[in-house]
């Protein structure tokens, strides 16, 4: 590309970077008294910019003195109020752009340090999370003003609530036949666990930044957060780090609770293989059937691992959504858990037939490595589905 083609502000940038080189020559020759790195997040998605943001502030507590990381954010913003956390948390600036660009131009792209996206999907395979603690604060201002939110509602401050996410067309604004319509839920399918959460005195909080239709209950304790166009990227963040669980069908704002270390119950997702192996959570899939009406087993689950609608399609496989009663059930699960309640031997059992089974595919070691101890999948499915282990 000849310089007449490039813009100014790509010349301007272009001179910074080259300015910058001798500056990384000084930095390599104090590596021996402090290392200092750069890198970025790629922050145009909330879920991988919230896991990957977390795994960093989680390293960089253990991090020993003479280290350092430096970071700018790439891509647009996602959400403001994790950009302002990263700030907050960590040394983050624009201006650290040109020592990655110099890095890159002298032919040491692989010093930099890059997202856990480009790693591994922003999956946890070493174990950060779990060997890590930290506590990702909010400012008292932030608290107040995401309280005094609830508050309207009736809500006192102590008490419970639950976050609900479940991805719809509206999503993406997708059509029934679109690459991903796979992984989209039926809210209404939702009504008989939030009823479920309401009756027991939890109030349920339904997420979502584009929703396809308000959620058709009528209770003093349900916010349908996600069909209110008061909401903002404050609020996303509190309601993930305060609530006292949160039920998802897999993408984006589940990861903010992720990253809080908040317990967390996926339901309806697919493919199996993408199990969150690396927290203390529940998952369970979408239900998978042959043409000929006989359900997959886990096995062939996994040697179905698509992720696209028209895959199965082919296949000749039809995707189901888990029924509000097996949804139900699962909610009662998690809240079991937080009780403390046992599971039985026969459901440990079941548990343990599960992780060998999946452990053992090929395709485990591409997606996990670390497995927290508590992370475990749906009881409730397994107990429905007597030939699915088999």
């Amino acid at each position: 590309m000849s310089i007449r083609k490039l813009s100014p502000m790509q010349i301007m940038h272009g001179i910074i970077t080259i300015v910058h080189i001798p500056l990384i020559l000084l930095i390599y020759m104090m590596q021996p008294f402090i290392k200092i790195r750069f890198g970025y997040f790629s922050t145009g998605r909330i879920g991988h910019f919230a896991l990957d943001l977390g795994y960093a502030i989680a390293m960089n507590k253990n991090q020993h003195k003479n280290e350092v990381n430096f970071y700018y954010l790439q891509d647009d913003i996602s959400n403001t109020q994790l950009e302002i956390i990263a700030k907050r948390e960590l040394n983050v600036s624009q201006y650290y752009k040109y020592f990655v660009y110099a890095y890159t131009a002298l032919g040491l792209k692989s010093k930099v340090v890059i997202p856990y996206r480009h790693k591994c999907g922003s999956r946890d395979t070493t174990g950060i999370t779990y060997n890590s603690t930290y506590d990702i604060i909010l400012l008292n201002r932030e608290n107040l003003i995401s309280e005094s939110y609830m508050k309207k509602y009736g809500w006192t401050q102590g008490e419970k609530f639950v976050c609900l996410n479940v991805r719809d067309k509206a999503f993406f604004s997708e059509s029934e036949s679109s690459r991903h319509a796979y992984r989209n839920s039926n809210i209404d399918d939702y009504e008989t666990a939030a009823n479920y959460l309401l009756d027991l005195g939890y109030w349920v909080v339904r997420m979502g930044k584009n929703v396809e239709r308000p959620f058709n209950i009528n209770h003093s304790k349900l916010i349908d957060y996600g069909a209110d166009k008061n909401g903002s990227a404050l609020l996303d963040i509190w309601f993930c780090k305060n609530c006292e669980f949160f039920i998802s069908t897999g993408t984006g704002i589940d990861s903010v609770a992720l990253m809080f270390k908040k317990q967390t119950l996926i339901v309806n997702v697919l493919p199996i293989i993408y199990i969150i192996s690396w927290v203390n959570g529940i998952t369970l899939p979408k239900r998978l059937f042959w043409n000929s009406g006989k359900e997959l087993s886990l096995i062939e689950h996994l040697n179905n691992s698509y992720g696209n609608t028209h895959q199965y399609i082919e296949k000749g496989i039809k995707v189901v959504d888990l029924s509000p009663g097996e949804i139900r059930f699962a909610v009662k699960e998690m809240v079991d858990r937080l009780n403390n309640v046992p599971l039985t031997s026969r459901q440990i059992k079941m548990q343990k037939e599960f992780w060998i089974i999946l452990e053992g595919h090929e395709l485990y070691n591409k997606f996990h490595g670390f497995r927290d101890p508590e992370a475990s999948f749906g009881i409730s499915f397994l107990k429905n589905s007597p030939n699915f282990l088999q």
